[in-house]
């Protein structure tokens, strides 16, 4: 397969991976405004026997933090500022910045993706993540860089991006090693 083909072969699978972190959003983002919304729209007559109160259509809700649980009472959608550090396999770690946004969790409570904006580095990034890292990667920076990466986690990653100082660049490895780079040369802010 030429470099050209594998770079084709690339770009059909982050569009499609993108297309699929849009509608996991989109997902989460809905269920998370249901879960707000319903019992705020709840008739009061209905609402009044629920323990709901009328309010006012005009009203605000201003939250700190909304997690939504499954049956088991196992977090499985989260929106905060801040968001909690991530818990793996039962384990918290650290994140390694403060972050705000949009969590979603699997059954067992790991983290699994998410879209969030971190405090000090003023970027925002959506990801899809297998237990233990983001498996697929979409991030911008506040001024001048964009990138997407997926990741097997078995040595193998696609990196595209763009950036104010070195500008686009794409980056293949398989099995640990590089197979493409362009450019031809790689670009010292453009490291992975």
């Amino acid at each position: 397969m030429t470099t050209e083909d594998q770079i084709a072969a690339l770009s059909a699978t982050v569009a499609k991976l993108e297309r699929r972190s849009r509608f996991s959003v989109g997902i989460a983002v809905s269920f998370a405004l249901l879960a707000i919304a319903g019992p705020l729209m709840a008739k009061p007559d209905v609402g009044a026997s629920a323990g709901f109160t009328s309010i006012a259509a005009d009203s605000v809700l201003t939250l700190r933090e909304l997690m939504i649980v499954d049956s088991m009472g196992t977090p499985r959608v989260r929106i905060a500022a801040p968001l909690p550090d991530p818990i793996m396999l039962g384990k918290r770690f650290n994140r390694g910045g403060v972050v705000s946004g949009i969590l979603i969790y699997d059954a067992e409570g790991n983290e699994r993706g998410g879209y969030v904006t971190g405090d000090e580095s003023r970027g925002a990034a959506l990801t899809l993540d297998e237990i233990m890292r983001a498996a697929v990667h979409i991030g911008v920076e506040d001024r001048g860089e964009a990138h997407v990466s997926v990741d097997n986690g078995l040595g193998g990653y696609g990196l595209l991006g763009i950036n104010g100082r070195d500008g686009a660049y794409i980056r293949l490895h398989s099995a640990g090693k590089m197979t493409a780079v362009l450019p031809d040369t790689v670009a010292p802010g453009a490291q992975r």
